[in-house]
């Protein structure tokens, strides 16, 4: 058994006097969540793909050193729950917190991984481990270590936990993650063609939701500008968290939101969560490094927040959800397909072309699959889950005593705990920004166990390394070698790599190998036109005399930033037949969806109407305007 370095003695004795004031409290949390009253489902998937993902999990996994000091900067300015006084922005153990929300993120997440892997179909459940990196340019912003997000899915799932910076205030009200206290900040966002009203965002953590409204408002302008330039989409969302810390959305405008649960569930608005500071079952604690068969995290929290991502899947179209990721995802195999994929034509060439294609997008899927489970298996099954079980085990023995101590009104005492618990943070985000497995120390100090860092563990990896090496030091069953079994047609092919670079290399290379040319060719320079847009728009689909002609997308946007979408059949360079349209008001938040019957560019019959705040109804129109209520029964909705 080691003895606790003088050092550590001596930098928690110095952590008491900035905790002095949040002596006072009794750090007590809810019992539930408010996502504990969701009602539990089967997901039934009626998706006619089999290349796409159910649920993406992002969440910060991994510090770049160079970003290091504009986060903690970030990080103590942007706080939730309060303000920081500007002396104790830059105090060691708010960096230490930081530090804290990322160690803590990469063994929390593994909970709600765990829950939805284990209730959804093999395969499609995929984590998507972000790097925090810092430039000039870009300010703070991350990017994922994986190539999960490149695959087509339902909805991702951004999820962080969550501790107030400030060391004399973090015991109190503010949210906090500690001991038996969990603050989880949680994002739902899809396609925007999933729902086009709140481009695709669905649920937000209540302090991120302007910032994810801009992320998803982002995304969506920028995709449309890659339509309209003819390009690949190159757009990364970074997380939503470090978004908001990059920059505290200054957006004032009024967004559609409706509390989580709440009655009028079919009302086109985003669910609005609250911050919630957790209270975990106590005796789940108690021997959590010895015991952990039944995660106190999951029975509290995990559990209902993952039947509400069930719900959504349960109520979306999913081949709606992936319609645009599925066309981005083939064009990075044949971008002549992705066109014809958009124009959903028919032929025994593409047909032949797009079952090649999504078999092997399948078999990339299977493969981040299986990278996923190593990180699972690795951060919370192997020696670092071990370690952070170590870890709240004993932070939670400091908090009931410091809150036996404050009904006591034993300050002295009170005081002990919490400057232990500064080292702990120490000790718990060291160990994630370096990558390297948690030391434990055990000795008595004043109150009990103290977890700090071994003599040789690094504070943070050298730069070159991280990126690169962090998945494989917390999760080494990454680095195996792994076989994914394609089948297409009556064949069978097994494909084996090191890495996905490598996988994706093969892939290709197995594509090109075995395609033949298309039957029908597509103008790359066709004509897209609507009422009033003194400009012409682009389509991607069949085309007669240099006009948008059948069926196929068109996309434009005129001088003053409305832009017009439409996915559907066309004549003469306008939309009309049946189809789906999004306008977007530049001055607006949200955009106006049309769903039904067109004639020259305008709606025209019976449609169905989502607008941001109000629910989905069913209007006849002609020639562009609404003329009054119209039969569900008329209604020709757009197949996906």
């Amino acid at each position: 058994m080691r003895i606790v370095s003088r050092i550590t003695v001596l930098f928690a004795l110095a952590a008491a006097a900035a905790l002095i004031s949040g002596c006072a409290g009794t750090a007590r949390g809810a019992k539930s969540s408010v996502f504990q009253g969701t009602e539990d489902v089967e997901v039934i998937d009626y998706s006619l793909s089999r290349a796409d993902a159910l649920v993406v999990i992002r969440y910060p996994a991994i510090i770049h050193a160079d970003a290091e000091e504009p986060y903690f900067h970030a990080f103590s300015i942007n706080a939730i729950g309060g303000e920081v006084p500007p002396a104790n922005r830059t105090k060691k153990v708010t960096q230490r917190i930081a530090q804290s929300v990322i160690a803590k993120s990469n063994y929390y997440v593994m909970s709600l991984y765990r829950e939805l892997q284990r209730e959804l179909p093999e395969d499609t459940v995929l984590l998507s481990p972000h790097i925090i990196l810092w430039d000039r340019d870009q300010g703070l912003y991350s990017r994922p270590i994986l190539a999960s997000e490149q695959i087509p899915s339902v909805v991702t799932v951004d999820f962080n936990v969550y501790s107030f910076p400030d060391s004399s205030e973090v015991m109190d009200s503010p949210p906090v993650t500690f001991g038996d206290l969990v603050t989880p900040l949680f994002v739902v966002h899809s396609d925007r063609w999933l729902q086009p009203s709140t481009n695709g965002l669905l649920l937000s953590s209540n302090p991120l939701v302007r910032s994810a409204w801009g992320l998803s408002e982002a995304q969506a302008e920028s995709e449309i500008d890659s339509k309209l330039e003819a390009r690949m989409v190159d757009y990364q969302r970074p997380l939503d968290f470090i978004s908001f810390l990059n920059q505290r959305s200054r957006d004032q405008r009024d967004l559609p939101l409706k509390s989580v649960g709440e009655a009028r569930s079919d009302v086109i608005a985003i669910e609005n969560y609250p911050v919630e500071k957790i209270q975990m079952d106590g005796q789940l604690l108690v021997d959590l490094s010895s015991d952990y068969a039944l995660d106190p995290f999951a029975e509290s929290f995990v559990r209902g927040a993952a039947a509400n991502v069930k719900q959504k899947l349960n109520e979306v179209d999913h081949d709606k959800a992936t319609f645009f990721a599925r066309q981005n995802a083939l064009a990075r195999f044949d971008p002549e397909l992705a066109v014809a994929f958009l124009a959903r034509s028919g032929g025994e060439s593409v047909r032949a072309r797009l079952q090649l294609a999504e078999a092997l997008i399948e078999a990339e899927r299977r493969f981040i699959s299986a990278q996923s489970l190593s990180i699972y298996e690795g951060t919370y099954l192997g020696d670092f889950g071990d370690k952070m079980r170590q870890m709240i085990e004993g932070e939670y023995k400091l908090l009931e005593n410091r809150r036996s101590a404050a009904r006591k009104q034993n300050v002295t005492t009170a005081f002990a705990a919490l400057a232990l618990a500064g080292s702990i943070y120490a000790a718990t985000a060291s160990g994630a920004v370096g990558g390297i497995a948690l030391q434990s120390f055990s000795g008595a100090l004043m109150l009990g166990s103290l977890w700090a860092m071994s003599s040789t563990m690094e504070t943070r990896a050298e730069s070159a390394q991280m990126s690169e090496h962090f998945l494989a030091l917390i999760a080494p069953a990454l680095e195996r070698q792994i076989s994914v079994q394609m089948e297409w047609l009556e064949s069978k092919e097994r494909i084996s790599a090191l890495g996905f670079a490598e996988f994706r290399n093969k892939t290709l290379t197995l594509y090109q190998s075995r395609v033949r040319s298309l039957e029908d060719q597509f103008d790359d320079n066709c004509r897209f036109s609507y009422p009033g847009f003194p400009v012409q728009g682009r389509w991607y689909g069949s085309c007669s005399g240099g006009l948008a002609h059948e069926r196929g997308y068109g996309v434009i946007r005129d001088p003053a930033g409305n832009s017009i979408e439409y996915l559907g059949s066309a004549k003469n360079g306008r939309a009309s037949g049946t189809g789906a349209m999004i306008a977007r008001n530049g001055n607006d938040a949200g955009a106006l969806y049309f769903e039904g019957s067109f004639n020259d560019g305008l709606p025209d019959g019976v449609l169905r109407i989502e607008e941001p705040g109000r629910k989905p109804r069913v209007r006849e129109f002609r020639a562009g305007k609404d003329v009054g209520n119209g039969a569900q029964e008329e209604l020709q909705s757009l197949v996906f």
